[in-house]
């Protein structure tokens, strides 16, 4: 049985706890979840990030967890199919660069997460909005 250890953030706050979880490969399953040293978490978790993480494993779960991207190739009634990254994001990039074209571009917003991998990525959403966009619609989790 190929056992894996992970790293990862926890996603059930803002704290940005690290995780470490030890994955049975062979079954795709995660079998438990300990702390790993974090500069937030300083080598502990909460009761969400120690047994938070086995709805993953639920074969009860109604929408499963997306693997790849996936896009509506015939239309909004049509049924999602899976597609590589590329054609992923050249796909978003033509959908926002339309919708930027007819309707300007403070008709689209961009929102961060404290659940990302931290406060680069959200400057670099934020960055992207303002230079590439060209709209200050921007919003965080945080301005709460």
């Amino acid at each position: 049985m190929p056992i894996k250890q992970i790293q990862s953030t926890c996603a059930y706050c803002g704290a940005g706890c690290q995780i470490m979880f030890t994955v049975d490969q062979e079954a795709n399953k995660i079998l438990e979840a300990v702390p790993a040293p974090g500069r937030t978490n300083d080598g502990t978790l909460c009761l969400k990030g120690h047994y938070g993480w086995d709805y993953i494993n639920d074969p009860q779960i109604l929408t499963k967890r997306l693997k790849s991207p996936m896009i509506r190739k015939g239309g909004k009634d049509s049924p999602l199919e899976p597609v590589g990254w590329d054609e992923a994001i050249k796909f978003v990039s033509t959908k926002l660069t339309d919708i930027k074209a007819k309707y300007g571009p403070d008709s689209i917003m961009c929102t961060g997460s404290a659940r990302g991998p931290g406060n680069e990525a959200n400057y670099i959403m934020q960055k992207f909005a303002r230079a590439c966009i060209g709209t200050n619609n921007v919003d965080h989790c945080a301005r709460i």
